[in-house]
């Protein structure tokens, strides 16, 4: 066999394989001899059919499918042996590729067309972005603290109903006579008093108390969907054709008393702290908001700075060929038109996805399983597994076992596995260029940063683009290829 290439445009390489005969010809004997052991026919004993009535049946399909292998391996080996950096994957030339008769021809020429990864100086030190550090409004901390209090105050059963409390009762729908209806709602459910949107509605229930009723339609007492699909026990879609009357019997109330401002509660939600006084809990609790606001300011700063480094990093790029293969690994039509629609686009969320392998490598970003793993110990499992008060060193170490257990049977799902995988290579990407780059610290708060990002919240950013496109297996992560369903430009 002979693989030879020439340039051709932009990046882009033709390169020609030429198959003879007997660089497939053993192989397509093989096969058929595997095909003949394989067959059964009346006259014949099993895997004893005459050869020449093998090569008659199947020897064009076994040659055809044999050269088509070789051509490939015979493409990608020579690609691999001259160390030609690949952009998307090569596409076959049928302009040029003569037409095989495989029943025929023994000799074959196959051309494709291969286009290669852009060469470019990339210094994140002449380049600029800024980064808001988001500061929650007094408004957002109290209610913060309110809730805080709410969560570790203590549960009381009063007599009557009130405004914060939650009724526990029986529900059962209603006819048009005021009876029972027959096949209707009739559930156990819970109230909360104060997501009553109708004060008539809510003055009926105040100040009842147990095995009490009330009459009422639930469809105009919770205006929230969710919140009426839930306390129906019913899907939302169900929910919102409910309009029936229903009647409501107390079985039980709750109402949760919130906690006291105290050291006593300093140390039940910051343990080991030593916090004191209001003030420095309030601190705390504003270092735990600035966290949680902490990826959505990451997020923010990643698509920004992606789409500025797109705009003023300049390198070529194979044009005409992306398109071609990103048509051809289109699995819709309109996933097709799409890319006709809107190839800017999509070229610019290439250009990101080159820009972001270069950071990639620059700076050694990879995520592996136990990053993950760690991901779920450190981050997602503590609250369902928390530390009890005066644990033994026994117990602890039976909690990290069982945490560290949940975590890697967790790593199994594939699909959760892949969002934290993508999270994780971000936010690794993010870091470096906080590093690297000039970056202006602007201290806000939540209000100001919504009206900051409001204007650019439904345009395609090359970072959210390149999603879309393809994600890089090899450099975003050492992980299994089911993970990565989209094409890779790598």
């Amino acid at each position: 066999m002979k693989v030879s290439q020439e340039n051709n445009g932009v990046l882009t390489l033709l390169v020609k394989v030429e198959l003879e005969a007997n660089d497939y010809k053993p192989e397509v004997e093989k096969q058929l001899k595997e095909q003949r052991k394989k067959m059964t026919m009346p006259g014949f004993r099993p895997g004893q059919v005459p050869m020449p009535m093998v090569k008659k049946m199947y020897g064009t399909a076994v040659k055809a499918q044999t050269i088509e292998q070789v051509m490939s391996d015979s493409l990608y080996r020579y690609i691999e042996d001259n160390k030609i950096k690949v952009l998307g994957s090569p596409l076959a030339n049928d302009d040029k590729t003569p037409k095989a008769d495989f029943e025929k021809d023994d000799n074959f020429t196959f051309y494709f067309d291969v286009a290669q990864q852009p060469e470019f100086d990339l210094d994140l030190n002449k380049h600029s972005a800024t980064l808001y550090e988001i500061e929650p409004t007094k408004e957002m901390l109290d209610k913060f603290i309110e809730d805080t209090c709410m969560r570790f105050g203590k549960v009381e059963s009063p007599e009557t109903i009130g405004e914060k409390d939650m009724a526990y009762g029986h529900l059962v729908e209603l006819n048009e006579d005021g009876e029972p209806k027959e096949g209707g709602v009739d559930i156990n459910t819970t109230l909360y008093i104060e997501r009553i949107a109708l004060k008539t509605i809510k003055d009926k229930f105040l100040n009842k108390k147990k095995d009490d009723t009330i009459t009422f339609k639930p469809s105009k007492a919770l205006k929230d969907p969710s919140q009426l699909a839930t306390f129906l026990r019913k899907k939302q879609e169900e929910a919102k054709e409910f309009s029936a009357d229903c009647k409501f019997t107390v079985s039980s109330i709750q109402r949760m008393t919130p906690a006291e401002l105290n050291e006593d509660l300093f140390n039940k939600v910051y343990k080991d702290k030593g916090i004191k006084d209001e003030k420095s809990f309030r601190e705390e609790a504003k270092k735990d908001l600035m966290n949680a606001y902490k990826r959505e300011s990451d997020n923010y700063f990643l698509n920004k700075t992606s789409e500025e480094l797109v705009k003023n990093v300049k390198f070529d790029l194979p044009v005409e060929f992306l398109k071609r293969w990103l048509i051809a690994t289109s699995q819709s039509e309109q996933a097709k038109q799409d890319i006709e629609n809107k190839f800017d686009k999509y070229l610019d969320g290439i250009r990101w996805q080159i820009l972001e392998t270069k950071i990639a490598e620059d700076n050694n970003v990879k995520v592996i399983d136990e990053d993950v793993v760690n991901y779920y110990k450190t981050e997602l499992l503590p609250s369902y597994f928390p530390a009890m008060p005066d644990e033994t060193e026994e117990q602890k170490k039976e909690r990290e076992e069982h945490l560290d257990s949940v975590a890697h049977n967790m790593l199994r799902e594939q699909e959760q596995t892949k969002q934290v995988y993508n999270y994780l290579f971000d936010k690794q990407i993010s870091d470096a260029l906080k590093q690297k780059m000039n970056i202006e610290v602007k201290k806000v708060n939540m209000d100001d940063f919504i009206k900051e990002v409001t204007p650019n919240s439904d345009e395609t950013t090359p970072a959210k683009e390149e999603k879309k496109v393809s994600k890089k297996k090899s450099l975003k992560a050492e992980k299994k290829e089911e993970v990565n369903e989209e094409p890779s430009l790598f």
